[in-house]
This record gives structure tokens, C-alpha cells and sequence, in this order.
């Protein structure tokens, strides 16, 4: 024993002299021109080493760098591609003999980064390799021995020891002058504490990014964990804040938040994020989620939500349509794109959201509940249920890529909606109310705003309950057609313009932007209005005709029991949001004259036929009282 003790200290006695020589007596700073040299043969730019390379001995061994910057190629806006101001880095002798490696805290200060794309797409990354290197073939694939080397050779990985790393004041600039952007991230630290495999260590990252017109503040801390073996990656308790300003953001900021435990597994690419919290100012979206990236990317989640309203991130509506307006519509028309969907190939995707409420573009919809499922180049909601206005949506729909043709269909029922309060949130529209269901089912090809509304084709039906008609009074107008008709005094105009009904009923189709609506039936106590009428969504107009019928009681006297029969057609046309309704109760008038003289008519031509047909008879009947006279003076 005493002497191994002997020979190791010998050992590191030659150890220390060996290291004492060579700080002493070689100088790297001699050794600049061949590095540079060598760094421009192998990755085809210059090295400029401005400061001073200098050894450390105590209390590690290790070396310090002054300013190192390595150039960009000539045609670039900006001379260097990477600049430090400083470097440090120790390395531990003595745990060498063990096979263990242990290195100092790494320092880096004044770090900048500029990555630049021209405007003919060339980047200051492109032919970096060495010189008179080929492009680099595929090989087939051999096993990988690595891993048991790592844990057979002396040094093995799972020796390594990393007392820090410290990077402070760096600066990464990103330039694509093709796209005309600029992005900037400005680091005010990378902190990493003591690191080894197997052990929980300390991750802190702070920085500043400025994109185009926003600017974010970031904060990131977690507890870094590589398995002893390499298998995975943890990051435990990772929380990452984001303070984003900018003009164009409501109230001028967003303030974020993620708040998850992080595990990857090296040897299968799989993420899993578990307890997860995200925030976006006062909406929360938290759950489980997995992402593994392998062929296919394969996604599972179970999400859930709280009260979401989106109406302060949605942009402002539009402006009324003007000539200008009207021809960049027109243009922007012309500029629709297909989307490219080929992504969906490329995605194994299953899981479940569930949203407490939802509030968007004025529409306000309760409890959401959906299934989303992505395989095989189509994306599936299976189904999708929401609580709308007193009732409950259901819906069914599949966007199928389709090889770039992106077909669709899509099933959706309405129950015991409240279609007044829907309308008017989510189109202004305000000319009906009612409890409705509404049933449809319909398909098509193609995603742009023009192929949706001209491609979609499909039928349904609907039913509306116990409503309104707002914009006309139709027993309003049917008591001033019967005061014109009798010569009575006009009624008292009537103070709200509108129609009650108990149902109103219909079934439609939709082919090429133009809802057939072919049965329309709307009853009342009163009166029946039916017909039909076409609604152009490409346009958003209307083109109704409709006949008004006064009906009464079969248990009661009303106002209209004397216009039984009368026939009053309906016009509704004009755009959705102000549709205009002509009640055409002069011709109405006409018809009812018309009806009058012809039913005279008929009744003089019925009395004229009685009076000529008891005129015969009488004549027949002379006719026989004199012919039996004379047959009874001949036989007499």
C-alpha cells in the first residue's frame, strides 16, 4: 500500500512539472497564424484572433481568450459572422487519473451572432466546409458502438462533470433581406449550474427579442436532468414568462406564461409535457401532451380551458365598402390561395380539448367539447359540441388534403338555439327570432373565401318555434287592407314593426353560392305565409316571394274572418343585414275586386241560367196541359 501510495504521488508530482513546463515554456498566443489557418481550410472563413491567448494554472488549469471574430465572406452587411469579447475555461487535472472528467466553469462574454440571408437567397452559413471538400453521400447505415465505448473506454460520459456555464451580453441578429425582416435577440444571460449526468442542476435564461415591431422579454428557469445512461433529457419545473409590447397588441402588451415538467427520450424522439399550464394574460389552456417525431409526427393530448375571450386579440371589422375598398376586395379576390395541406401527411395527431366558454367576433358560446383526430392526410372533429345560446351545436367535419384538392364536408345540427341573439352577434343581422333547429349537411372542394362560398353544396332543413319577424306587421297591414276594402276608418299605426308566428318552417339546398330555400311555411293564429326564395351568400342578398293568406278561428270571430280567401303577396329582397319587405296590398285589393265581379259575374250568369230554366219548365208545362187537351177532345 505504501507503495502504490509512492507511485501515485510520483505520478502526480511528474504531473505537475509536466503542466508547470508547458505553461512556462510554450506560449499559444505563437500558435495564432496556424490556427487561423487551419479554421479557414476547414470551414472556409477567416479567424481573426485580435487579444491575447493566455494559460491558467490555479485553481484549474484552463486558458482565456481576448476578442476572437470570425468573418463573414465578401457581398455581406455585416463583417463578422461571430465575435467574442472573452472566453474562459478550466479543466481539472487530477480527476483525470480516474477517468473522470471535470471542467471548469465556461465564461463567455460579448458574444454576437449575425446570421444574414441576401436578397438572392444566399446565406452567410452556405459553403461553410472545408476546402476542396466534396458534398458529403449518403452512407448506409451502421450500428452505433458510441454508447459502448462511452461506457467502456477510460473516459467514459457518464464521468463528465461541467462546473457551469456562464454566457452574459450576447447578441444574435437575424437579417432576411429577401422577406425584409430583421429579428434580434438580445441575451442577458445563459446560466447553467454544476452539471453531470444523473444530477439535478440549475437552468436560468434571460433575454430581450425584437421582432419586426414587437418586443418580448423572456424568463427561463427549470432544473436540468440528462440520465446517467443518456436515455433522457428532464426539464423539471420549467416556467418560461414572456412579456410581449407592441403597438398593434390590445392595451399595448401580452403577458405569458408555461408551466410544465419536460421529459425527452433521446433513444425514441418523444417529448412529454405533463402538468401543463399555459397562459395568455386571462386565458389558460392546461393538460397533458406528448409529441413524438419519428416518420410520422405523432401527437397525443387531453386539453382543457377555462373561459376564453378572443374579441381583444381579433383584429377591428372592416369598414364599410367604398369604390377603393370594393376594387382591393376585388383584388384580394384574385390573390387567393389554396392552402398546402400536404403537412397533414406528415401527422398522427388524437386528442381531446375541452373550453369552459368562448367569446369571438361578438359571438358568445358556452361549454365546448371536441375530438380531433389527424391521420392519413385528413383531420377529423369527431364531433364537436358546444352550448349556443340556450341550446347546443353539434358538429361533424372532415378536411380531407386529397392531394392538394383539400375536400371537406362538414354535418351540424342546431337544437333549441335562440337564433335572434346568433343572428345579431354574428352578423348584425336582426329580422328574426325564434327557438330553432336546424339541421345541414354538405361538402365541397377547395379553402380559399371564393370556393367556400361558390363550392360548398349540400341540403337541410329547419324549424323555428314561437318567433318574430321583424320589419313589417303583417296583421298590422292585413287590418289596414280590410279598412280600405270596407270603407271603415284606418287602424292606429302599430308601434313595433313586426309579426308574431308559431312556426315557421322550410328546407333548402346549396349549390354554387346560392341557397335554394324551396318550401318556406310560417303559421300563425291569423294568417299563413308560405312560398319560396333565394339567398345569394357570394353576394349576401335576398330574393323572397311569398303570399300572405288572412286566416280566423275556427273557435272565434277576428279581424281578418272576412277576407277569407284573400291572397297578399310578400316581396323580401335586399342585402342580409337590411332586408326590405313590399306587402303588395293594392294588388291585393285588385284581386279581391276581381274575385267580387267575378263571383257577381258568376251569380247573375247562375240566375240568369235558374230564370230560363223555370221559364222552360213553365213553357213544358203549358206545352203538356194543352197537348193533353186536345188528346182528350180526340178520344173523347
Amino acid at each position: 500500500m505504501k507503495l502504490f501510495l509512492k507511485l501515485f504521488a510520483g505520478l502526480v508530482v511528474i504531473l505537475i512539472v509536466a503542466v508547470v513546463l508547458l505553461i512556462t515554456t510554450i506560449d499559444p498566443n505563437d500558435y495564432k497564424q496556424q490556427i487561423q489557418t487551419q479554421v479557414k481550410k476547414s470551414i472556409n472563413r477567416d479567424l481573426a484572433i485580435n487579444g491575447d491567448i493566455s494559460w491558467a494554472f490555479y485553481p484549474q488549469l484552463g486558458f482565456s481568450s481576448g476578442e476572437i471574430e470570425l468573418r463573414n465572406l465578401d457581398g455581406f452587411n455585416r463583417q463578422n459572422l461571430l465575435k467574442i469579447d472573452q472566453a474562459n475555461l478550466g479543466l481539472d487535472i487530477l480527476p483525470l487519473l480516474k477517468g473522470q472528467i471535470k471542467i471548469g466553469e465556461l465564461t463567455v462574454n460579448g458574444l454576437v451572432v449575425n446570421l444574414i440571408t441576401n436578397k438572392n437567397g444566399s446565406s452567410n452559413l452556405d459553403n461553410m466546409q472545408a476546402s476542396g471538400a466534396s458534398a458529403p453521400q449518403e452512407k448506409i447505415p451502421e450500428k452505433d458502438t458510441s454508447r459502448e465505448t462511452e461506457k467502456e473506454g477510460f473516459f467514459a460520459l457518464e464521468n463528465l462533470q461541467l462546473a457551469g456555464i456562464n454566457i452574459n451580453d450576447a447578441q444574435i441578429e437575424i437579417q432576411d433581406l429577401k422577406a425584409a425582416t430583421t429579428h434580434k435577440a438580445n441575451i442577458k444571460k445563459i446560466q447553467l449550474g454544476q452539471f453531470a449526468p444523473g444530477q439535478e442542476t440549475d437552468l436560468s435564461v434571460q433575454a430581450d427579442l425584437i421582432l419586426d415591431n414587437l418586443q418580448a422579454q423572456l424568463d427561463l428557469q427549470s432544473k436540468l436532468l440528462l440520465a446517467s445512461d443518456f436515455s433522457t433529457v428532464e426539464l423539471k419545473q420549467f416556467s418560461l414568462t414572456t412579456l410581449l409590447t407592441g403597438e398593434a397588441l390590445p392595451n399595448g402588451k401580452i403577458d405569458s406564461s408555461i408551466n410544465t415538467d419536460i421529459k425527452y427520450d433521446l433513444n425514441n424522439a418523444k417529448a412529454e409535457l405533463t402538468d401543463l399550464i399555459i397562459k395568455l394574460d386571462k386565458i389558460q389552456l392546461s393538460g397533458q401532451l406528448s409529441v413524438q417525431t419519428k416518420q410520422l409526427t405523432t401527437v397525443r393530448f387531453a386539453l382543457k380551458g377555462n373561459q376564453w375571450d378572443l374579441a381583444p386579440y381579433l383584429p377591428e371589422p372592416a369598414e364599410p365598402a367604398t369604390e377603393t375598398a370594393s376594387t382591393e376586395k376585388t383584388t384580394a379576390k384574385q390573390m387567393e390561395q389554396e392552402p398546402d395541406l400536404s403537412i397533414l401527411n406528415s401527422l398522427d395527431i388524437n386528442g381531446t380539448l375541452s373550453i369552459e366558454g368562448l367569446k369571438a367576433s361578438g359571438v358568445t358560446i358556452g361549454k365546448i367539447d371536441s375530438k380531433i383526430i389527424v391521420n392519413k392526410g385528413k383531420a377529423q372533429l369527431t364531433p364537436l359540441t358546444a352550448e349556443l345560446y340556450q341550446g347546443l351545436l353539434t358538429l361533424e367535419a372532415s378536411l380531407d388534403e386529397s392531394k392538394g384538392l383539400n375536400r371537406y364536408q362538414i354535418s351540424s345540427n342546431l337544437n333549441n338555439v335562440q337564433i335572434r341573439p346568433l343572428l345579431t352577434d354574428a352578423a348584425e343581422i336582426d329580422f328574426l327570432s325564434g327557438t330553432t333547429d336546424f339541421n345541414f349537411a354538405g361538402k365541397g372542394q377547395g379553402l380559399t373565401a371564393t370556393k367556400i362560398k361558390t363550392g360548398l353544396t349540400g341540403k337541410g332543413d329547419f324549424k323555428l318555434l314561437n318567433g318574430e319577424l321583424y320589419g313589417i306587421n303583417l296583421s298590422q297591414e292585413v287590418r289596414i287592407l280590410k279598412a280600405k276594402l270596407t270603407a271603415a276608418p284606418q287602424p292606429t299605426e302599430a308601434n313595433i314593426k313586426k309579426t308574431d308566428f308559431a312556426s315557421l318552417t322550410g328546407n333548402f339546398t346549396i349549390d354554387n353560392g346560392i341557397v335554394n330555400n324551396q318550401k318556406l311555411l310560417m303559421l300563425s293564429p291569423v294568417m299563413r305565409l308560405d312560398g319560396n326564395g333565394l339567398a345569394d351568400i357570394v353576394k349576401e342578398t335576398l330574393d323572397y316571394r311569398l303570399s300572405v293568406t288572412p286566416l280566423s278561428k275556427s273557435t272565434e270571430t277576428t279581424e281578418q274572418s272576412d277576407l277569407s280567401g284573400l291572397v297578399i303577396p310578400l316581396l323580401i329582397k335586399g342585402p342580409f343585414s337590411d332586408p326590405k319587405f313590399t306587402l303588395d296590398t293594392e294588388g291585393a285589393i285588385k284581386e279581391r275586386l276581381n274575385m267580387e265581379k267575378k263571383r257577381l259575374e258568376e251569380k247573375l250568369k247562375k240566375e240568369s241560367q235558374q230564370k230560363i230554366e223555370e221559364q222552360k219548365n213553365k213553357l213544358e208545362e203549358k206545352v203538356k196541359d194543352k197537348l193533353g187537351d186536345k188528346l182528350k177532345n180526340l178520344f173523347g
